[in-house]
């Protein structure tokens, strides 16, 4: 797919790791971007690897006879967009000093996801990964944020929420404060230390949030196989999905019948788990439940769309105050 012979990037850059898909049906996975996850250090690192990798293949594109400039979506966690300036000031440099002459259009990872549903259909989009965030519109209007203000701030119904309270609940377990739970013993197989040990550790790390999330898999297979105290840390969670689905939706306005995306590897890894939000949210008046498994296939089909001149116009009503659009120039082509 591309648009007017213009080869296509998409990045979808989570808490975890980055996924790029590029328009000749190349996909990469690249380390995380984000700086509460992985340091501002490591952060910059990674993004200038990532404009790195994206200005050699369109270079390699442009040996083989391509001339158009490259489109490149960039939907980030890291970026807020209530406060865009210092994440596009950042993404802007790297970018630049990758050497890359190309369109960039920067956006938080979710707001593209509303993309998903057509027009003036309501739409309620649930991230759950490493983070979780909410947005919703009513297919007409800018839409409504709720969450996404890092694990200190929100975070509810997160893989980072579901590995915390498993690790509590595993401590307690052990210490008589909670129910007997196999989460301990899981926990300990799988980071190959005793479960006080392996909270001790976690937090002494500067950068927890990844690590603490990476234990959400093991919670959720206590889960599956019966254990009480992991049931009731996912119906916990769930719980914070719904209050944040249904505090999107009121924000939004909507009348029943709205549509439902959900993304992040939390419900991507675990359908049983997705099924169980879906069941939860059709009492809010979902009428239907969709599971996003690539997110960059969406945002592939958006930017066709918006690139199909060049410059770009990013003309949709659900995303005007949710994207940004970067003109990339080699200096010595720029005027006064």
């Amino acid at each position: 797919m591309n648009a007017a012979g213009r080869p296509l990037y998409c990045v979808d850059a989570g808490g975890s790791g980055t996924s790029v898909r590029a328009w000749d049906g190349g996909l990469w996975s690249l380390p995380s971007v984000n700086p509460s996850s992985v340091g501002q250090d490591r952060s910059d690192r990674s993004l200038a690897g990532l404009f790195g990798r994206i200005r050699a293949h369109a270079r390699q594109n442009a040996q083989s006879g391509g001339s158009a400039r490259p489109a490149i979506w960039l939907a980030s966690a890291s970026l807020d967009p209530a406060m865009p300036a210092a994440e596009l000031d950042r993404c802007a440099a790297a970018a630049r000093a990758a050497g890359l002459c190309a369109e960039l259009v920067v956006s938080n990872d979710v707001s593209p996801l509303i993309l998903g549903a057509p027009r003036d259909v309501g739409h309620v989009v649930v991230v759950c990964g490493t983070g979780s965030a909410f947005l919703a519109t009513n297919g007409r209007s800018a839409p409504a944020r709720v969450g996404g203000c890092e694990y200190l701030g929100s975070d509810e119904g997160s893989a980072f929420d579901l590995g915390l309270r498993g690790l509590r609940a595993a401590v307690c377990g052990l210490d008589g404060r909670g129910r007997p739970t196999a989460l301990a013993e899981l926990l300990a197989a799988d980071a190959g230390v005793p479960v006080p040990e392996l909270a001790r550790d976690l937090a002494r790390r500067p950068f927890p949030k990844a690590a603490v999330a990476a234990l959400a898999p093991v919670v959720l297979r206590a889960w599956l196989d019966g254990d009480p105290a992991a049931a009731d840390v996912v119906d916990a969670v769930i719980g914070e999905l719904v209050t944040g689905v249904r505090a999107a939706r009121d924000a939004a306005g909507m009348a029943p019948g709205w549509h439902l995306s959900a993304a992040g590897g939390v419900v991507t890894g675990c359908p049983e788990f997705f099924r169980g939000l879906a069941a939860a949210v059709a009492g809010l008046g979902a009428g239907q439940a969709a599971l996003v498994s690539e997110p960059t296939a969406v945002l592939l089909t958006a930017l066709a769309r918006f690139a199909a001149t060049d410059p770009m116009r990013l003309s949709d009503p659900r995303i005007d105050q949710e994207a940004w659009r970067l003109d990339l120039v080699p200096p010595q082509r720029k005027t006064d």
